[in-house]
């Protein structure tokens, strides 16, 4: 499998630096700022029971998915259909562009960063119009990044920019983002969907008068808007429903080119096997990654139907409460890394698709490294844990995976496992961090194709979308890494990173799973949607 390598990817922001829900539907009027809508008719928005038939119709590309989004506001999102929702129907300064990931101008044409790399003096494009009418200016981009810092949702991605000290705006062109040290990776960070742009005058959205100290997600969820999308992306949502699908429609006052298809509809699935069906039976056109190895083989033996592996993949991992016995004991955390049988769950689970991670680093990367196996930790008797997962998030083999791993856990004679499951959306989501769960399975994407992606979100004390773990000697690393621009010394650095972490192990890594697409073989463009992003571009899919 080819990944896209950091090197590059620094190489390509040094070269930049130096050359310069609620249940209702959304209106189908882009005029309409305040979201409230008419009823739609069932046609519009996706079918229970699938039996659709636009999966035949050039004019609509039909996305079957079985992971429902527990948001779509871009200062709480941090998941990955919701953020492919968002990147579909709204902009960013910056993007990441298909098969590099490299940062390439989005509503920002222009850049020009500092000698000391504190600031970002970002040339806004001429023209860009949001779905309700309003010109895009430098104070909907200073308003929406101040909003999403300020909001600060306790299950959002505000740490990813949380670097910013002031962002100005000389003109309705230029905006001006000043950050509190040198960071090689905040281009990119930009392109994520925390950095999307809203119209700042737009009764759809509202946003805290100042910064929100600590907020609970009841206090954060009083600005989050679950029902609409107001962007200026290629595509509008036109209807949304949390339990049923959305649908897109091109827009047609978008700045760049049209999409190919000029409507994308998004059916929800209870199940992947339930999806397969309606694949194979022309009622959807594509799904991304939900298909378990059943399903896979199934797919690979149908006439008309294609499968292919991309250059992208998700991480998997286990969360530890390190507040909570029994795993404030670092020795219980090694002891359980050391004796989960990572192998095993690619083979009995994944039939064999994909690697064993021993760090949060794919081996993709060449900072990649691992200690873990080095790790020889055996406690005095059994300790009890409870592992967590989710449904309706990550498809069909979740329990599968949960069931090795305590398998393998139980058969080291060391640890007595259950497993416990909830819903992703119902449940499982609002109780990730709380103390709720001491040990839970969680999945990644990357945000921006760094190495430092997979580091700081996990281990940084104070940017980290988790909330148990804190070292300041583990801080004090990250933020070395992050201002050398020196690729043999910055990849020093992230091999003490890893040592630290497998010493103190907060976090179990377990695998990686291959970005996969499943989709009829009319369709065209549909690897720009697995690549080293894994970002759904469905402005880019054709039908031939």
């Amino acid at each position: 499998m080819r990944r896209f390598g950091w090197m590059g990817a620094l190489l390509a922001l040094t070269l930049i630096a130096t050359a310069c829900g609620g249940e209702g539907d959304t209106s189908d009027d882009p005029g309409d700022e305040s979201g409230d809508t008419d009823s739609t008719d069932d046609k519009d928005a996706a079918d229970d029971d699938g039996d659709s038939a636009d999966g035949a119709d050039g004019d609509v590309l039909v996305v079957g998915t079985t992971e429902r989004p527990s948001t779509i506001d871009p200062s709480e999102v941090y998941e990955k259909f919701a953020s492919d929702l968002l990147f579909n129907t709204t902009d960013r300064l910056v993007e990441l562009e298909p098969g590099t990931g490299d940062a390439i101008p989005g509503v920002a044409e222009s850049w020009e960063i500092s000698d000391d790399g504190l600031t970002y003096t970002f040339a806004l494009r001429e023209g860009v119009v949001f779905q309700d009418g309003s010109d895009l200016t430098s104070e909907d981009v200073k308003w929406s990044l101040e909003r999403s810092l300020n909001i600060n949702h306790p299950d959002g991605a505000a740490f990813l920019i949380g670097a910013i000290e002031s962002i100005e705006t000389p003109d309705d062109l230029t905006v001006v983002v000043t950050i509190d040290q040198p960071n090689v990776t905040f281009l990119s960070r930009l392109a994520y969907t925390v950095g999307t742009i809203l119209p700042s005058d737009s009764d759809a959205y509202t946003a805290p008068d100042s910064a929100l100290e600590e907020p609970s997600a009841e206090e954060a969820g009083e600005f989050i808007q679950g029902e609409t999308i107001v962007g200026s992306g290629a595509y509008r949502l036109t209807s949304y429903s949390p339990d049923q699908g959305a649908t897109l429609e091109v827009w047609d006052g978008y700045w760049g080119e049209a999409p190919l298809i000029p409507t994308v509809r998004i059916q929800f699935f209870e199940s992947a096997a339930q999806m397969t069906n309606a694949l194979r039976n022309g009622e959807i056109d594509l799904n991304i990654n939900d298909l378990g190895p059943a399903e896979r083989t199934a797919m690979e033996a149908e006439e008309g139907i294609e499968v292919q592996i991309g250059d992208g993949g998700r991480t998997r991992y286990i969360v530890l409460d390190v507040t909570q016995a029994p795993f404030d004991d670092p020795d219980v955390r090694q002891a359980m890394a050391v004796n989960i049988d990572r192998q095993r769950i690619i083979d009995e689970v994944f039939e064999g698709a994909g690697q064993p991670l021993f760090s949060m680093v794919p081996p993709g990367y060449p900072a990649s490294r691992d200690y873990i196996s080095d790790l020889d930790v055996t406690l005095d008797e059994p300790v009890d844990i409870e592992l967590w997962y989710p449904l309706n998030k990550y498809g069909d083999t979740e329990a599968q995976v949960a069931e090795v791993i305590g398998r393998s856990l139980n058969e080291s004679g060391q640890f007595n496992v259950t497993t416990e499951s909830a819903d992703w959306a119902a449940e499982y989501a609002g109780n990730l961090n709380t103390g709720a769960y001491k040990a839970y399975l969680l999945g990644w994407y990357p945000d921006y194709i760094d190495p430092d992606d997979y580091i700081e979100p996990f281990y940084h004390s104070e940017k980290t979308f988790l909330g148990f773990y804190g070292s300041d000697q583990m801080d004090a690393l990250i933020d070395e890494e992050q201002q050398v621009t020196d690729l043999a010394s910055r990849e020093g650095i992230f091999d003490e990173i890893q040592q630290l972490a497998a010493e103190d192990m907060p976090i179990i890594p377990l695998y990686e799973e291959s970005a996969t697409a499943y989709y009829v073989d009319t369709l065209t463009g549909v690897e720009s949607s697995i690549d080293i992003a894994i970002q759904s571009r469905w402005n880019l899919i054709g039908k031939s």
